[in-house]
């Protein structure tokens, strides 16, 4: 079986799906809509986005939430990047694919470090949030918000969040069903299908590099380089990996894509930007980072942009991260 241009071994999907069917399903521990959550999860256990996506359009129908993302990570991790996003269709709300936010702020860290589930019920009030990020929360429209680590075995799998527009959204029933199925659901099947696709990846590492001031870079649409030539939107979602320190294996998974895509598409940067080995291209990408402009946002915007760095955002005047994200 194929995905994400690596192979994976047919038999040991479909052993993994057995087991994970006999303990999610077969012993009691999953009831109603539960069970179909979980099923067509494992339908999917191949295809871990697709999972994360049954999960959050779930969540949205039983909590009314106008927005789910959620995508892997872990406590470690300098940045978060969510990977897929459900939004309500007859609202509009900024999307928050291709966001880069900075993991060491206070709500972020306050999540990874709690048990269960948190609930943020008033953005604009709740002092665990930090002002710049609470900015751009508001300014995304969001005015409460759930978040949970979703962890399997004791390990860090993921994040899910869950946005309203509305203060005090979430009853204790919203906060029992995230928690519950964070914790007896997704956990599970997205620590296994992380493993498929771990151990369908090839092993291919690349040491980590150095965090400097402009280590995070924006993703992009397209900047000009010594040769004339632009980087694409995902050479630069390469690119705020590279610069945060991942290794070759780090950033396949982070972005499912097989190793040999991400060393083509370093290949192909390193030519555009007219260089020769991975230290100058850091160099040059972290010079890029920090003299990129931001091209004007959309009304009401800016607070998001400034606090998450989307697309094409730059890092005010060479900010890290962390900095700009006010940690």
């Amino acid at each position: 079986m194929e995905t994400a241009g690596h192979h994976m071994d047919s038999s040991a999907l479909v052993a993994v799906q057995r087991a994970l069917r006999d303990q999610l399903l077969q012993q009691g521990r999953l009831h109603g809509e539960e069970r179909g959550v979980a099923s067509e999860m494992l339908l999917h256990l191949d295809e871990p986005n697709h999972c994360w996506s049954v999960c959050a359009s779930w969540l949205m129908v039983q909590t009314g939430a106008d927005r789910v993302d959620g995508g892997f990570s872990s406590a470690a991790d300098r940045v978060y990047m969510p990977q897929i996003e459900r939004r309500r269709d007859d609202i509009q709300l900024p999307s928050v694919l291709g966001a880069v936010f900075d993991a060491g702020a206070t709500a972020i860290r306050t999540v990874w470090g709690a048990k269960s589930a948190v609930v943020y019920h008033d953005v604009e009030e709740d002092r665990r949030i930090d002002g710049l990020v609470r900015a751009g929360l508001l300014a995304a429209g969001t005015r409460s918000k759930i978040a949970v680590a979703v962890r399997d075995r004791g390990r860090d799998i993921g994040l899910m969040c869950l946005d309203s527009r509305r203060a005090f959204a979430w009853s204790n029933d919203h906060f029992a069903r995230v928690d519950r199925l964070a914790r007896e659901v997704i956990g599970p099947v997205l620590g296994a299908a992380r493993e498929l696709a771990d151990t369908a990846r090839a092993p291919a590492v690349m040491p980590p590099a150095p965090v400097t001031a402009s280590s995070v870079a924006p993703s992009a649409p397209a900047r000009t380089g010594p040769g004339s030539s632009v980087l694409t939107s995902a050479e630069w979602r390469v690119a705020q990996l590279v610069l945060a320190g991942c290794s070759y294996k780090e950033i396949a998974y982070k972005l499912d894509r097989s190793c040999s895509t991400i060393d083509h598409q370093l290949r192909s940067m390193r030519q555009k930007l007219g260089v020769n080995s991975t230290a100058k291209l850091m160099r040059e990408l972290a010079r890029l980072a920090a003299s990129a402009s931001a091209p004007a946002p959309s009304a009401g915007g800016s607070a998001f942009l400034q606090a998450f760095h989307l697309p094409g955002q730059g890092l005010a005047q060479g900010q890290d991260v962390r900095r700009a994200a006010g940690a």
